[in-house]
């Protein structure tokens, strides 16, 4: 009787942490959600389009799908005790055998080992799907990744390393970075207009980016930007230098002329969300955007790519302008300061 009575009391202490873990699992799921107004994500979405409007399979987008799909793997996998502060966490009035069972109820909640389990029970290579449940024991602290070696690169200033580890905090840039790989080897393999048109790809992936410049920096990121003795078209301009340079870099293997003239395009159609909104961005996520700007970067951007001679000052020109437009603005502009 009285070993009843502590099993009754140890579910009872432990019930309410489970449920509050179940609310966060929830809550972080429908963080993927933004996945749906990514340029990228909209661009393999026309692919499927397409196919389905001609009566064939979009093959042509399988490639891309399985590339977002594996990036994806890696938060579901994320520890969910993870997301709860270590402070609080801390002090909650657990003994080791009510961690024990939150522990094993973090494990239950776990999207990777539902995945799994589907994998396992709707398919006849069950064993393909074991090495999924590998993926949590390596990204055991992604929810809160201690991964900082920007800071160490006193080759750029501040503002530009603060950028760069934020861009690499978004699946966007890892996209990117899979496609420039991707690329390399294609044109290492001399397959003709592969350059071309990953360069182009790596833009895009990276273009939504653009429209969410401000949206890891916090409530206060302005407010703390107004206080430096810098002028807002300085600031845009450092966010910018990070985009840029990165964008370069993983380029530089394909055609940096086409993938700047895109990216360019896309600082000066994304000008307007980037300064005037705070488009909701979580890390370790897909950056989402909005659909018609999206929509503009692609086509303006893409255009200005396939003819990089001409595209190329034109792009800069009107980057330029909306640089001047943006930094005016930055700092007036009540949205920014909430």
């Amino acid at each position: 009787m009285i070993e009843y009575g502590k099993a009754v009391a140890l579910r009872s202490s432990v019930r309410p942490v489970v449920r509050a873990l179940w609310r966060v699992v929830r809550r972080d799921l429908g963080t993927f959600g933004s996945i749906k107004v990514n340029n990228f994500f909209l661009f393999v979405a026309l692919i499927i389009y397409g196919a389905l409007v001609s009566g064939v399979k979009p093959v042509a987008s399988y490639p891309f799908l399985l590339l977002l799909g594996f990036l994806m793997l890696f938060p579901l996998a994320a520890d969910p005790l993870a997301k709860i502060p270590r402070s609080r966490l801390g002090i909650w009035p657990l003994d080791r055998l009510q961690r024990v069972l939150l522990r094993a109820a973090s494990l239950a909640f776990s999207p990777m080992l539902w995945l799994a389990a589907v994998l396992i029970l709707r398919t006849s290579h069950s064993a393909g799907a074991l090495p999924l449940l590998a993926i949590p024991l390596l990204t055991h602290s992604l929810a809160r990744p201690q991964w900082t070696p920007l800071r160490r690169l006193g080759i750029f200033p501040e503002m530009v390393r603060n950028s760069l580890r934020q861009m690499f905090t978004v699946l966007d840039t890892w996209v990117a970075i899979l496609l420039s790989v991707g690329g390399t080897l294609a044109r290492v393999r001399h397959i003709p207009g592969a350059a071309t048109g990953m360069s182009i790809l790596v833009a895009l992936a990276l273009s939504t980016w653009t429209q969410c410049l401000f949206s890891l920096d916090g409530r206060g990121g302005v407010t703390r930007y107004r206080l430096l003795p810098l002028a807002g078209w300085r600031v845009l301009l450092a966010k910018d230098i990070a985009f840029l340079g990165l964008l370069l870099l993983l380029s530089l293997p394909l055609d940096p002329a086409a993938s700047l003239a895109f990216g360019l395009m896309a600082l000066a159609v994304g000008r307007y969300p980037a300064v005037r909104l705070r488009l909701p961005v979580e890390r370790w996520r897909f950056t989402s955007g909005r659909v018609l700007c999206g929509v503009l970067q692609a086509a303006l951007g893409a255009a200005a790519a396939q003819h990089a001679a001409a595209g190329l000052p034109l792009a800069a020109v009107v980057y330029i302008v909306s640089l001047w437009l943006g930094g005016r603005s930055l700092f007036r502009d009540s949205v920014m300061r909430k």
